[in-house]
Formats: C-alpha cells, structure tokens, sequence
C-alpha cells in the first residue's frame, strides 16, 4: 500500500499545487464578499477532498493512468487504499494551508494598520477562531461525505457524464439545500415550539468545549464514512473488468 500510495503521490503533486492555488482564489473572492476570513480554511479544505477524488479520478480515464497503473506490481486492493490515502492527504494539505493562511492574515491585521478597514475587519477576536476551527472540521466531513460516495462509483464506472457533477449535486442536495431550508423555518431562532433541546444544543456549540467535541465527532464520523466507503470500493474494484 506504501508503494502505491507513493506513485500516486508523485502523479499528483503538481495537481496539489494548481488545487491548493485555485482554492486560494476562491476562498478569497468568498471571503471579501463576506467581509470575514472565517470561512477561507473551510472552503480550502472541503474543496482539496472533492476535487482531489474528482481530479484523480479524471486522471484514471483521461490519460489511461488507471489501465497502465494495473501492469505495475500493485494489487487492486493496495492502488484503493492508496487512492483514498491521497484524498484525504489533499483534503488535510487544504485544512493546514488554510489555517496558516487565515492565522498569517489576521496577525498582520492584528499588529498592521491595514487601508479601508481591513484591520478592524480581519483583526484577531476569539469567536472567530472558534467559528474558523468549527467551519473548517465540518467541512473536513463534507468533503468526506461527498468523497466517500462519489469513489466507489468512480472505481466501479469510472469518470463519466452521469458522475461528473455528481458531488456539486450532493453538496447542494445534503448541505446547502437542508441549512437553507432550517436557516428561513425560524428553526434556529425558537420560532417553532420545543425546540429548547436544539437550542441549547447550538449554544453549547458555539462555546470552546462545544467547539473542541464537535471538532471530534466530525473526525470520528468523517473516518468511519471513508472507512465504509473504502470497503465498498475493493469489493467493487475487484469486480471491474478493465
């Protein structure tokens, strides 16, 4: 698995660079129509897991990597095991990236007399670092989320139309479409009666400790999502007929 998990590495390592440059586009276009820097790690980190599972497994089909990947001593069972190493690689060289952006970017806030208020906008406040680290590890489970149903289907069909656009689907459907739709109920503001349990549940979030334990149910849940999503893939990469 080692040695698999190294080729692939080493294919992809200048698709790390264009992935981690892109990413840094987008989180700053987002971040300056949002006027914060909170959500720049979050969408580094959630977008390094699903394009790296989408760009890999373009990489497969598109220059017969996956064909002649199988005429060098490595098993179907260690080039899966590989293959997910390398998402969830790309996905934490995002989470790592952004965080270090983001703390570079609010110290020089905090200590620099930034032009047109950037200061005051990007300067260091602890609930910022608290919603940063909350955003950042629910996006790690997104990006597992959406990677851990997408790679068996590519393992098993390969990148086609019917898959391609399969985790921009899932993200709009399972994330964006659900917070949208509680966002505007009056859910999360006490509009709806007996709702005390979920309220106090979001204010326990939103404090340090709640931070820290939510951080770790959504390592926990984002590894046994990859976990199963893994087994399905060797059961179903060993069936394929290349």
């Amino acid at each position: 698995m080692k040695r698999a998990y190294l080729v692939e590495m080493t294919i992809f390592a200048s698709y790390v660079r264009q992935l981690l440059l892109l990413g840094f586009l987008v989180s700053l276009f987002v971040c300056c129509g949002m006027q914060s820097i909170i959500a720049a790690p979050a969408i580094l980190t959630c977008m390094c897991f699903m394009t790296g599972a989408m760009g890999a497994a373009g990489y497969d089909e598109q220059n017969d990597w996956g064909l002649f990947r199988l005429t060098m001593p490595l098993s179907r069972h260690d080039v899966v095991l590989a293959r997910y190493g390398v998402i969830v690689t790309l996905g934490l060289v995002g989470l790592v990236a952004g965080l270090v952006g983001a703390g570079l970017v609010t110290a020089l806030a905090t200590f620099v007399d930034l032009p047109m208020g950037l200061s005051e906008m990007l300067a260091y406040r602890f609930e910022n670092v608290l919603a940063t680290l909350f955003s950042s590890f629910f996006c790690i489970f997104m990006g597992s989320f959406v990677a851990s149903v997408v790679t068996p289907l590519y393992f098993r069909f390969g990148q086609s139309k019917a898959t391609q656009y399969l985790p921009l689907i899932m993200v709009l459907v399972f994330f964006v479409l659900p917070v949208s739709l509680i966002g505007n109920s009056g859910l999360l503001d006490g509009g709806i009666v007996g709702t005390d349990a979920l309220t106090s549940l979001l204010a326990f979030i939103e404090t340090p400790a709640g931070v820290a334990a939510s951080m770790g149910v959504l390592l926990v849940a984002s590894a046994l999502v990859l976990a199963v999503s893994a087994a399905i893939s060797l059961r179903l990469y060993e069936r394929r007929e290349l």
